[in-house]
């Protein structure tokens, strides 16, 4: 059993707590095609999101995006996508409803959100800074970074204002209180055609049931003839429990995750804030010695 194809989570497991890459995971990625393994990226972030990060470090790959529901293949090219369907809105729409929480809504034709502008603005302040809230003033790239993710997206009053001819893919509830997320994922359990899950514990993330990464990289690992047992994934949270498997040969769980991952896990690396994407390649991949990890 080797590792020819690593799949990785991005926030919390690639990115460190302040959603930056490090040069180590880069210089790592990057070591990879000497030894014929490729890299794919497994996020619950949209395409242009997750791409923009990896084109600004030089890294070409693969891409599983919004948790499963959308496939691309190491050209852009869309492989596979499982968008919500008029039941699935229909439930989602009223559950966020009846807790009123706003929705951040990935598309086909871009991101929507129920959200107050000037709420949301703030909530990517505290996002961009590790999940913090400022306790001074905004440092200028911070604005900066929150005010272009704005201007990616459009702010509506409900689905009704979506276009007809746009696909959704992914509903999200961000900054909210942890215990609201946990009554809304209870109440989400009444639904199976829907799956559930989080990035972090103040957030909620709907697709469809079959749209999740586990199965999304069964669908690509096939199509590049690569045995699941030759796949090795990274990730850290709930929605990367699809991952966790016995199927896939090499599951490695990042020092910071959820109980639910490291339990599942085969593997544990360092943290997202200690490269633990490169601690991992190099120990699993390259063969290197503790010591000189």
């Amino acid at each position: 059993m080797s590792i020819r194809l690593i799949a990785s989570d991005m926030d919390g497991t690639l990115l460190d707590p302040y959603t930056n890459i490090s040069q180590a995971n880069i210089d790592a990625i990057h070591r990879l095609s000497d030894y014929g393994v490729e890299f794919l990226i497994c996020s619950g972030r949209d395409h242009h999101d997750a791409k923009g990060m990896m084109d600004s470090c030089g890294i070409t790959c693969g891409y599983i995006c919004l948790s499963g529901a959308v496939i691309y293949d190491q050209t852009g090219t869309q492989m596979a996508n499982l968008p919500l369907n008029e039941q699935n809105l229909k439930d989602i729409s009223h559950i966020f409803g009846e807790f009123g929480a706003a929705m951040d809504v990935l598309t086909s034709h871009g991101r929507y959100s129920t959200a107050d502008p000037e709420r949301k603005i703030l909530e990517l302040y505290d996002f961009l800074n590790g999940r913090a809230p400022f306790s001074g003033e905004i440092p200028d790239e911070i604005r900066a970074a929150a005010k272009e993710r704005m201007d990616t997206m459009t702010f509506v009053q409900d689905l009704g204002e979506i276009p007809a001819d746009a696909d959704i893919y992914k509903i999200c509830g961000n900054d909210l209180d942890c215990d609201l997320v946990i009554r809304m994922k209870e109440a989400f359990t009444n639904y199976p055609d829907l799956a559930a899950a989080s990035s972090f514990p103040n957030n909620i993330e709907l697709t469809n049931t079959a749209a999740q990464k586990g199965n999304a990289l069964k669908t690509y690992a096939a199509a590049k003839g690569i045995s699941l047992d030759d796949v090795m994934v990274l990730g850290d949270s709930d929605n990367d429990i699809s991952m966790f498997t016995p199927e896939f040969g090499w599951t490695v769980a990042m020092d910071n995750s959820m109980d639910c991952i490291r339990e599942r896990a085969k593997y544990v690396t360092k943290s997202n804030a200690e490269d633990g994407v490169a601690w991992a390649i190099r120990k699993y991949v390259f063969g290197e010695e503790e010591g000189n990890l």
